[in-house]
């Protein structure tokens, strides 16, 4: 039996999606090529799985990684090793070394507000949600916030499990995020961001797709892009531990006067 709500759902989900009569046929009241209709017994199911995910994306952790990250405006690559101590859902901090043992990098999330940091060409950059996309462009501070400390979050629009795994189609705030999660724990995302029209009211238009393509939730390896930007990030996850929660002094505003210095980059110690 399906539900009437889940009906909207779904058809919410085709329409922002733009998804084509090939999978969605909400207008007509068809059923989805790719899948059955919802009902309440895989709704139900739906959101389980979805919480197992999240309890899997969502422990906090310390890691030693390596970052790359090509800076869209002059295609130059920035290379780090770092640490990274995350405390889902509101704190991250990463401190990346760069050679002999200089900080090229320091992001600070804490809720809705950051800090970012790269020492060598004295850029920092502060802001929280009330701060315009462009302030931050070519920045991964969106990336890292929706990776490492909420990938999973939204409300649950559309589900299709299928012999290669499960395809959730959630919205976050102002974005739709199509994640798909393979059998093989193998996971991508679109990440679409709209908002509403200056000079068309009642309209939406696009302001950005990002894309995730990952070995698996968690320590693996991680790619992003950004579309508007080109930005391109590569995070690779050397080392994880998962049995001790990172020290909260990490999360503490590096501006902070009562801020103490977490030396040789283990953030997490």
């Amino acid at each position: 039996m399906t539900n009437p709500g889940l009906s909207r759902a779904f058809g919410l989900a085709c329409v922002l999606l733009g998804v084509g009569s090939t999978s969605c046929a909400a207008s007509s009241g068809a059923a989805p090529h790719e899948g059955p209709r919802p009902t309440v017994a895989s709704w139900r199911h739906a959101r389980q799985r979805l919480s197992t995910l999240e309890q899997t994306a969502s422990r906090p952790r310390t890691m030693q990684i390596s970052l790359s990250l090509r800076e869209p405006i002059t295609r130059r690559t920035l290379e780090s090793r770092g640490a990274l101590a995350v405390a889902p859902p509101e704190s991250l901090r990463m401190i990346l070394l760069g050679p002999g043992g200089t900080t090229s990098l320091d992001l600070w999330l804490q809720a809705d507000r950051f800090r970012f940091a790269i020492p060598a060409i004295d850029l920092l950059r502060r802001g929280d949600s009330k701060t315009p996309k462009a302030d931050i462009r070519g920045l991964p501070v969106d990336f890292l916030r929706w990776w490492l400390l909420r990938p999973t979050s939204g409300t649950l629009l559309w589900h299709v499990p299928d012999a290669e795994g499960d395809r959730f189609v959630l919205r976050d705030g102002p974005s739709i995020v199509d994640l798909r999660v393979a059998r093989s724990g193998r996971v991508t995302a679109r990440r679409t961001t709209w908002e509403e029209s200056s000079d068309k009211p009642g309209e939406r238009r696009k302001i950005d797709d990002e894309s995730i393509d990952a070995d698996r939730f968690g320590c693996g390896v991680v790619r992003y892009e950004q579309a508007s930007t080109n930005l391109l990030v590569t995070v690779k996850c050397e080392s994880e531990e998962t049995k001790r929660a990172p020290n909260p002094r990490a999360f503490v505003d590096p501006d902070a006067p009562e801020t103490m210095l977490l030396l040789g980059g283990r953030v997490g110690s």
